[in-house]
């Protein structure tokens, strides 16, 4: 609707329609949307990235998310406190916690600290 009203969507509105599509499961729809952008030439960014790694590990597509996050990290896009504690709770939901304890040292090492959420997520994995 916006491009047939003459206005050029940017990556702040394509991620506002992929956030909502993860959070209705429509991974098609996301991951079809998700290309447009790309061969628009729209930088997609850590939010995206973010969006779409979450979703697809909540759905049980770890390949798929890990896919992801390889091409994130070849776009060098850094990774920030939120993608980690994606990261750290998919490891733990999968029982993986030797795994999310391994990406907590890697954050650390980059100079990022844990925060509640993160130290959540590993508590929820050793109960598990």
């Amino acid at each position: 609707m916006m491009e047939d009203r003459g206005f050029e969507p940017n990556i702040v509105a394509y991620n506002t329609v992929i956030d909502s599509l993860c959070k209705k499961r429509s991974l098609n729809e996301t991951l079809h949307l998700f290309s447009q952008v790309k061969v628009k030439g729209i930088r997609p960014d850590i939010v995206t990235y973010s969006c779409l790694i979450h979703a697809m590990n909540d759905l049980g597509q770890q390949e798929e998310a890990t896919r992801l996050l390889n091409e994130m990290v070849d776009n060098n896009i850094s990774l920030n406190i939120f993608m980690y504690n994606i990261l750290i709770d998919a490891h733990c939901k999968d029982g993986k916690i030797f795994e999310a304890e391994d990406i907590v040292d890697t954050m650390i090492k980059h100079s990022i600290e844990p925060n509640v959420v993160t130290y959540g997520a590993l508590i929820n994995g050793h109960c598990l």
